[in-house]
């Protein structure tokens, strides 16, 4: 019986899933793109083809993990102009500040899930998919559609097997 529990407890636990990352994007959206047009989820994976500019936040401590927003390129300059609310152009630097913040956003708030959770890493922003560990676990992804382009979100932890199944 002992070993039954102490296998039990060695299974990786999700503090995250899908739902409660949707929730999270949801309530992030109503806050500061409440201005905008609504913000579509899908249920279906929508990989982002061709030019992409992404961004990451880590968070450290006895659960760590890292939360990702990536773009189509040509998404993040509206994305960028409706949380500054500018109508004029902007510089490179505030679209890649204002991705990193969208990121830093979800990622305070799924810390606030994480048990033990320490700090949340500064936003990191490149022109490529995050990279994460080699045996993290894909714990939350939500696809998104905003102006006729796709937004995706993702919450990777460390350890285990891809959606905490192997």
């Amino acid at each position: 019986m002992t070993e039954l529990v102490e296998e039990f407890y060695d299974e990786p636990t999700d503090y995250v899933e899908d739902e409660a990352l949707g929730q999270i994007v949801e309530a992030m959206w109503a806050s500061y793109f409440a201005h905008t047009e609504f913000l579509l989820p899908s249920y279906e994976q929508h990989d982002i083809e061709g030019d992409i500019l992404a961004a990451s936040v880590t968070i450290s401590g006895a659960k760590p993990g890292i939360v990702t927003v990536s773009v189509e390129r040509p998404l993040a300059v509206p994305l960028a102009a409706a949380l500054l609310q500018e109508d004029g152009e902007l510089e490179d630097e505030d679209v890649y500040d204002s991705l990193g913040e969208v990121a830093n956003i979800v990622g305070g708030n799924i810390k606030a899930l994480v048990p033990d959770a320490g700090s949340l890493g500064l936003p990191v922003v490149s022109t490529a998919k995050p990279l994460h560990g080699a045996s993290d676990r894909l714990a939350a992804r939500l696809d998104a559609n905003w102006q006729g382009q796709w937004l995706t979100f993702e919450v990777w932890l460390a350890g285990g097997s891809e959606n905490g199944q192997g």
